[in-house]
Protein backbone atom coordinates (compact mmCIF):
# COMPACT_ATOMS: atom_id res chain seq x y z
CA UNK A 1 0.00 0.00 0.00
CA UNK A 2 1.50 3.37 -1.01
CA UNK A 3 2.03 5.83 1.82
CA UNK A 4 2.18 9.54 2.56
CA UNK A 5 4.97 10.36 0.04
CA UNK A 6 2.85 8.83 -2.73
CA UNK A 7 -0.27 10.68 -1.60
CA UNK A 8 1.63 13.97 -1.56
CA UNK A 9 2.00 13.67 -5.32
CA UNK A 10 -1.79 13.86 -5.66
CA UNK A 11 -2.89 17.44 -6.30
CA UNK A 12 -6.03 17.20 -4.14
CA UNK A 13 -4.56 15.27 -1.22
CA UNK A 14 -1.37 17.29 -0.80
CA UNK A 15 -3.33 20.37 0.25
CA UNK A 16 -3.81 18.64 3.61
CA UNK A 17 -1.37 17.55 6.31
CA UNK A 18 -1.34 13.78 5.88
CA UNK A 19 -0.85 10.69 7.99
CA UNK A 20 -0.98 6.97 7.36
CA UNK A 21 -3.33 4.87 9.47
CA UNK A 22 -3.53 1.09 9.75
CA UNK A 23 -6.98 -0.09 10.83
CA UNK A 24 -7.20 -3.63 12.28
CA UNK A 25 -9.53 -5.70 10.13
CA UNK A 26 -10.03 -9.27 11.33
CA UNK A 27 -6.75 -11.08 10.87
CA UNK A 28 -5.43 -8.30 8.64
CA UNK A 29 -5.51 -4.54 8.33
CA UNK A 30 -6.72 -1.74 6.11
CA UNK A 31 -3.99 0.79 5.37
CA UNK A 32 -5.15 4.28 4.40
CA UNK A 33 -3.73 7.78 4.04
CA UNK A 34 -5.98 10.38 5.65
CA UNK A 35 -5.83 14.05 6.65
CA UNK A 36 -4.05 14.72 9.93
CA UNK A 37 -7.20 15.95 11.64
CA UNK A 38 -5.57 17.74 14.57
CA UNK A 39 -3.11 19.61 12.40
CA UNK A 40 -5.82 20.58 9.93
CA UNK A 41 -8.20 21.77 12.66
CA UNK A 42 -5.44 23.92 14.15
CA UNK A 43 -4.70 25.37 10.72
CA UNK A 44 -8.28 26.66 10.66
CA UNK A 45 -9.04 27.06 6.95
CA UNK A 46 -12.37 25.27 7.49
CA UNK A 47 -13.70 27.76 10.07
CA UNK A 48 -15.02 30.55 7.80
CA UNK A 49 -17.32 28.11 6.03
CA UNK A 50 -18.83 26.94 9.30
CA UNK A 51 -19.34 30.55 10.38
CA UNK A 52 -21.29 31.08 7.14
CA UNK A 53 -23.56 28.15 8.04
CA UNK A 54 -21.82 25.26 6.32
CA UNK A 55 -21.92 21.91 8.11
CA UNK A 56 -18.78 21.23 10.17
CA UNK A 57 -16.19 19.09 8.36
CA UNK A 58 -17.38 15.74 9.73
CA UNK A 59 -15.93 14.04 6.66
CA UNK A 60 -12.36 14.45 7.84
CA UNK A 61 -12.84 12.00 10.72
CA UNK A 62 -13.09 8.23 10.73
CA UNK A 63 -16.16 7.45 12.82
CA UNK A 64 -16.80 4.19 14.71
CA UNK A 65 -19.81 3.43 12.50
CA UNK A 66 -17.60 3.53 9.40
CA UNK A 67 -15.04 1.19 10.92
CA UNK A 68 -17.76 -1.22 12.08
CA UNK A 69 -19.18 -1.28 8.55
CA UNK A 70 -15.74 -1.98 7.08
CA UNK A 71 -15.18 -4.81 9.54
CA UNK A 72 -18.55 -6.32 8.63
CA UNK A 73 -17.59 -6.15 4.94
CA UNK A 74 -14.25 -7.79 5.71
CA UNK A 75 -16.20 -10.93 6.63
CA UNK A 76 -18.28 -11.00 3.43
CA UNK A 77 -17.38 -13.56 0.80
CA UNK A 78 -17.91 -12.90 -2.87
CA UNK A 79 -17.69 -9.11 -3.08
CA UNK A 80 -15.72 -9.30 -6.34
CA UNK A 81 -17.64 -7.65 -9.16
CA UNK A 82 -20.52 -6.42 -7.00
CA UNK A 83 -21.70 -2.86 -7.60
CA UNK A 84 -21.25 -0.90 -4.36
CA UNK A 85 -22.45 2.61 -3.50
CA UNK A 86 -20.91 4.32 -0.46
CA UNK A 87 -23.46 7.12 0.06
CA UNK A 88 -22.39 10.18 2.03
CA UNK A 89 -19.04 8.46 2.11
CA UNK A 90 -16.79 10.92 3.95
CA UNK A 91 -13.34 9.30 3.92
CA UNK A 92 -15.05 6.19 2.56
CA UNK A 93 -13.58 3.53 4.85
CA UNK A 94 -16.41 1.01 4.17
CA UNK A 95 -16.13 1.56 0.42
CA UNK A 96 -12.35 1.24 0.57
CA UNK A 97 -12.77 -2.13 2.29
CA UNK A 98 -15.29 -3.17 -0.37
CA UNK A 99 -12.76 -2.21 -3.06
CA UNK A 100 -10.15 -4.33 -1.33
CA UNK A 101 -12.58 -7.22 -1.64
CA UNK A 102 -12.95 -6.63 -5.37
CA UNK A 103 -16.18 -4.62 -5.34
CA UNK A 104 -16.87 -2.06 -8.07
CA UNK A 105 -17.25 0.98 -5.84
CA UNK A 106 -18.87 4.38 -6.34
CA UNK A 107 -18.29 7.03 -3.68
CA UNK A 108 -20.89 9.80 -3.35
CA UNK A 109 -20.54 12.87 -1.17
CA UNK A 110 -21.05 16.61 -1.23
CA UNK A 111 -17.37 17.20 -0.41
CA UNK A 112 -14.97 16.92 -3.35
CA UNK A 113 -12.03 16.41 -0.98
CA UNK A 114 -13.74 13.51 0.77
CA UNK A 115 -14.24 11.76 -2.56
CA UNK A 116 -10.61 12.41 -3.52
CA UNK A 117 -9.33 10.63 -0.39
CA UNK A 118 -11.84 7.79 -0.69
CA UNK A 119 -10.98 7.10 -4.34
CA UNK A 120 -7.21 7.36 -3.82
CA UNK A 121 -7.26 4.89 -0.93
CA UNK A 122 -9.61 2.50 -2.71
CA UNK A 123 -7.65 2.33 -5.94
CA UNK A 124 -4.42 1.59 -4.05
CA UNK A 125 -5.81 -1.46 -2.25
CA UNK A 126 -4.28 -4.72 -3.41
CA UNK A 127 -7.66 -6.30 -4.23
CA UNK A 128 -9.05 -3.34 -6.17
CA UNK A 129 -9.61 -4.50 -9.74
CA UNK A 130 -11.76 -1.63 -11.08
CA UNK A 131 -11.01 2.08 -10.68
CA UNK A 132 -13.48 3.48 -8.13
CA UNK A 133 -15.90 6.15 -9.29
CA UNK A 134 -16.76 9.37 -7.49
CA UNK A 135 -19.95 11.41 -7.63
CA UNK A 136 -20.02 14.86 -6.04
CA UNK A 137 -23.61 15.83 -5.27
CA UNK A 138 -25.96 16.86 -2.50
CA UNK A 139 -27.50 13.43 -2.02
CA UNK A 140 -30.14 14.90 0.29
CA UNK A 141 -31.58 16.68 -2.78
CA UNK A 142 -30.29 14.61 -5.71
CA UNK A 143 -30.10 10.90 -6.43
CA UNK A 144 -27.11 8.86 -7.54
CA UNK A 145 -27.78 7.24 -10.90
CA UNK A 146 -27.53 3.49 -11.31
CA UNK A 147 -28.38 0.21 -9.61
CA UNK A 148 -26.19 -1.26 -6.90
CA UNK A 149 -25.93 -4.65 -5.24
CA UNK A 150 -24.76 -3.13 -1.96
CA UNK A 151 -25.61 0.27 -0.49
CA UNK A 152 -23.32 1.46 2.33
CA UNK A 153 -25.11 3.83 4.70
CA UNK A 154 -22.60 4.64 7.41
CA UNK A 155 -23.94 7.08 10.04
CA UNK A 156 -25.92 9.08 7.47
CA UNK A 157 -29.35 8.95 9.15
CA UNK A 158 -28.49 11.31 12.02
CA UNK A 159 -30.83 14.08 10.72
CA UNK A 160 -34.53 13.50 10.13
CA UNK A 161 -34.20 15.49 6.90
CA UNK A 162 -31.97 12.72 5.55
CA UNK A 163 -34.60 10.01 5.94
CA UNK A 164 -36.64 10.69 2.79
CA UNK A 165 -33.50 10.88 0.59
CA UNK A 166 -32.20 7.63 2.08
CA UNK A 167 -35.51 5.93 1.41
CA UNK A 168 -35.43 7.27 -2.15
CA UNK A 169 -32.00 5.76 -2.71
CA UNK A 170 -33.12 2.44 -1.24
CA UNK A 171 -36.22 2.35 -3.43
CA UNK A 172 -34.52 3.42 -6.66
CA UNK A 173 -30.87 2.33 -6.41
CA UNK A 174 -31.00 -1.08 -4.72
CA UNK A 175 -30.75 -3.84 -7.31
CA UNK A 176 -32.84 -6.98 -7.19
CA UNK A 177 -31.23 -9.30 -4.66
CA UNK A 178 -29.14 -6.51 -3.15
CA UNK A 179 -28.93 -5.22 0.40
CA UNK A 180 -28.06 -2.07 2.30
CA UNK A 181 -25.61 -2.04 5.19
CA UNK A 182 -26.64 0.65 7.70
CA UNK A 183 -24.44 1.45 10.69
CA UNK A 184 -24.93 3.96 13.50
CA UNK A 185 -24.12 4.35 17.22
CA UNK A 186 -27.71 3.63 18.30
CA UNK A 187 -28.95 7.16 17.66
CA UNK A 188 -32.66 7.68 18.39
CA UNK A 189 -33.15 9.49 15.10
CA UNK A 190 -31.50 6.57 13.27
CA UNK A 191 -33.85 4.17 15.05
CA UNK A 192 -36.74 6.27 13.73
CA UNK A 193 -35.34 5.88 10.20
CA UNK A 194 -35.11 2.11 10.54
CA UNK A 195 -38.70 2.02 11.81
CA UNK A 196 -39.82 3.77 8.61
CA UNK A 197 -38.64 0.74 6.63
CA UNK A 198 -41.26 -1.55 8.19
CA UNK A 199 -43.63 -3.00 5.62
CA UNK A 200 -41.38 -2.46 2.62
CA UNK A 201 -38.11 -3.93 3.90
CA UNK A 202 -36.88 -6.53 6.37
CA UNK A 203 -33.72 -6.27 8.38
CA UNK A 204 -31.53 -7.84 10.99
CA UNK A 205 -29.10 -6.10 13.30
CA UNK A 206 -26.38 -6.69 15.84
CA UNK A 207 -24.14 -4.50 17.98
CA UNK A 208 -20.36 -4.26 17.89
CA UNK A 209 -18.28 -2.20 20.34
CA UNK A 210 -15.91 -0.22 18.12
CA UNK A 211 -13.00 2.09 18.84
CA UNK A 212 -11.20 4.24 16.27
CA UNK A 213 -8.53 6.64 17.44
CA UNK A 214 -10.14 8.35 20.48
CA UNK A 215 -13.76 7.66 19.49
CA UNK A 216 -15.61 4.74 21.06
CA UNK A 217 -19.18 3.56 20.42
CA UNK A 218 -21.46 0.56 20.52
CA UNK A 219 -22.34 0.46 16.83
CA UNK A 220 -25.58 -1.00 15.53
CA UNK A 221 -24.94 -2.89 12.30
CA UNK A 222 -28.08 -3.54 10.24
CA UNK A 223 -28.56 -5.42 6.98
CA UNK A 224 -31.64 -4.27 5.04
CA UNK A 225 -33.32 -6.22 2.23
CA UNK A 226 -36.59 -6.31 0.35
CA UNK A 227 -37.41 -9.92 1.25
CA UNK A 228 -36.63 -12.48 3.97
CA UNK A 229 -35.05 -14.76 1.35
CA UNK A 230 -32.56 -12.11 0.22
CA UNK A 231 -31.84 -11.17 3.83
CA UNK A 232 -31.11 -14.76 4.77
CA UNK A 233 -28.78 -15.23 1.80
CA UNK A 234 -26.79 -12.17 2.81
CA UNK A 235 -26.82 -13.12 6.49
CA UNK A 236 -24.92 -16.22 5.51
CA UNK A 237 -22.45 -14.16 3.48
CA UNK A 238 -21.85 -11.74 6.34
CA UNK A 239 -21.50 -14.59 8.81
CA UNK A 240 -23.36 -12.40 11.30
CA UNK A 241 -23.49 -13.78 14.83
CA UNK A 242 -25.59 -12.44 17.66
CA UNK A 243 -28.01 -10.59 15.41
CA UNK A 244 -31.30 -9.49 16.91
CA UNK A 245 -33.39 -11.05 14.17
CA UNK A 246 -35.90 -9.87 11.59
CA UNK A 247 -37.60 -6.66 12.66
Amino acid sequence: MPGVPDAQRDRALRRFPLRRLRLPMGDGQLSVVIPDERAWVREGSWAPGVVRGKEPPYWIRIWPAALAAARALHRVEGLAGLRVLDLGCGLGIPGVQAAQGGGVVTFADLEHDAIAFARWNAKHQLGCSTAPAGVSLDWSRERVDGLFDLLLLSDVSYHEKHHAPLLRHLDQCLAEGGVALHTDPHREVASAFLAKLDGDYVRMSWTRPTVVQDRRANVRVAIIARSPEVLEAWRTRFGALGYEGHL
